[in-house]
């Protein structure tokens, strides 16, 4: 109920991890279980891997089968990831360090996503996806260097095997993982944030010819003192959920910040509150489209717009082709019941809804 509205029913998908390795194969899921770590507990474990050449034509597929009533395609806000940790290097620097490389490197590195960068520019001309910036890598630098040097067993097993995006039980930080990049333990942990934020947005400009005015913080885990430093770099709407995970303010947990849908905070910026959601890689047991459908026609009784959150899991087929099989049957019958309901449906990108609050 409470924030801004819009005259128009509008529909915005929000989906989040474009860039970023996960899972290399089926091989590294099976040798890490094997070794004892739990990758079955999380379908990102086990599911989730860098798009391939494949996902994305089979995801362009289905939205060019629709259109709103001004012609436009349902279009994917991809948040995007532009480096991902360089492996080699850090080893070689006996994990003192932190080297990354830009996601170009990492497309190449993949026999069945080489053409992918090419493939979502191509995307990004016909209408079907749009990029934005979801950090420079999808990991936190310093907890995860931390635990190499450290010499965790699990963390250093998952390392030998390009991997690390593993959930661990024992308590190294406010998570049971390393996802979420902007997160810290202490306020020293966040001084590199700045260089890390301006690297990445550099980068997201040289990979897509576009700057990016939109963000959102992996995991919703950030601070409120890293929203000035994403203004002085351009970006003006903070895309999130109603709660903003904000570190440093607990010594055991975070400090949940409330947020409303088109609310400016003190650097001028407006909030993008996702208020629907559609993840079928996440839970079997979900009617994800009915779901859906329900939590749009919520959005649009209070003059809101629907902005649709889901992952880029859903749609990746190289570790499960079942897994995007069924995501794109379901997506299609969600852009149908859409359509079909509301012939003055809009779909638009993250940053044009933006502006209009």
């Amino acid at each position: 109920m409470p924030g801004r509205r819009v005259e128009k029913k509008m529909i915005v998908f929000e989906s989040d991890d474009w860039g970023s390795i996960r899972m290399p194969s089926k091989k590294v899921v099976e040798e890490l279980n094997a070794a004892g770590i739990n990758v079955y507990s999380n379908p990102f474990n086990y599911i989730d891997a860098l798009e391939s050449e494949e996902d994305l034509t089979s995801l362009f597929d289905v939205l060019r089968k629709f259109k709103d009533h001004l012609g436009n395609y349902p279009v994917i806000t991809a948040n995007c990831i532009t480096g991902n940790p360089d492996f080699d290097k850090i080893k070689k620097n006996n994990f003192q360090t932190y080297h990354w490389e830009s996601n170009e490197a990492t497309y190449a590195k993949y026999s069945n996503s080489k053409g992918a960068l090419q493939l979502f520019k191509q995307g990004m001309n016909n209408g079907f996806i749009w990029p934005q910036f979801h950090g420079r890598e999808h990991v936190n630098v310093s907890q995860w260097l931390t635990a190499l040097q450290n010499g965790d067993a699990q963390i250093m097993q998952a390392f030998d095997r390009g991997v690390f995006g593993i959930d661990f039980n024992n308590a190294r930080s406010l998570r049971n993982n390393f996802m979420a990049a902007f997160d810290f333990n202490t306020v020293d942990e966040s001084t590199e944030q700045e260089i890390i934020i301006k690297e990445g947005l550099d980068e997201f400009e040289k990979l897509y010819g576009i700057k990016s005015q939109s963000f959102i913080a992996p995991c919703y885990v950030w601070h409120p003192s890293l929203e000035p430093v994403l203004k002085k770099y351009g970006v003006e709407y903070i895309q999130g959920i109603h709660y903003q995970f904000a570190p440093g303010y607990y010594s055991n947990r975070y400090k949940n910040i409330f947020h409303t849908q088109g609310q400016r905070n003190g650097s001028g910026q407006r909030y993008l509150v996702r208020n629907a959601f559609f993840e079928p890689a996440l839970n079997k047991n979900i009617n994800w489209v009915d779901d859906c459908m329900q939590r749009i026609r919520t959005a649009f009784f209070w003059g809101k717009p629907a902005i649709i959150g889901t992952h880029r899991i859903n749609f990746t087929g190289s570790l499960s082709i079942e897994n995007r099989q069924n995501t794109h049957r379901l997506l299609h019958q969600l852009l149908q019941k859409i359509t079909y309901t509301w012939k003055e449906v809009e779909f638009t990108t993250s940053d044009k809804l933006g502006s209009l609050f």
